[in-house]
């Protein structure tokens, strides 16, 4: 794939976003995250943390065409622990990838210029700081 020369590094074009984030779902599911908005207005802003991953969806049409959804929570609906984030008029999606090569998130950035950042845990600092 070409990028063009306004991408940053390791943007996924957005023709692909759809069926990346399908794939990024399915290869991270469950994984514990930790979800951050970082705005102008709003300063850096953590949403929750250590909530699993049950998947992040793009939408192309409809009422909230361009948008991403990342949602996490419990495997069941007997968990109440759930999160909904919503992030309209989507302009980049960059993976974020740790020094093995592994997945340690997503970086979403809207049209404000607003970032949300979903951030992968790790199980040893889960039960090394809590």
């Amino acid at each position: 794939m070409i990028m063009p020369a306004t991408s940053m590094k390791g943007e996924v074009d957005r023709s692909q976003w759809k069926q990346f984030l399908e794939e990024f779902s399915k290869r991270n599911e469950g994984r514990p995250t930790r979800l951050e908005v970082i705005g102008e207005n709003i300063g850096a802003q953590e949403s929750e943390k250590y909530l699993p991953l049950l998947g992040v969806t793009f939408e192309p049409k409809g009422s909230v065409a361009g948008s991403v959804e990342i949602l996490l929570g419990g495997s069941t609906p007997a968990d109440e622990r759930h999160l909904e984030h919503l992030i309209l008029g989507v302009r980049s999606i960059v993976p974020i990838t740790g020094v093995v090569g592994l997945e340690d998130g997503l970086g979403i950035e809207d049209g404000e210029g607003e970032r949300t950042l979903m951030l992968f845990e790790n199980l040893s600092e889960l039960t090394e700081g809590e």
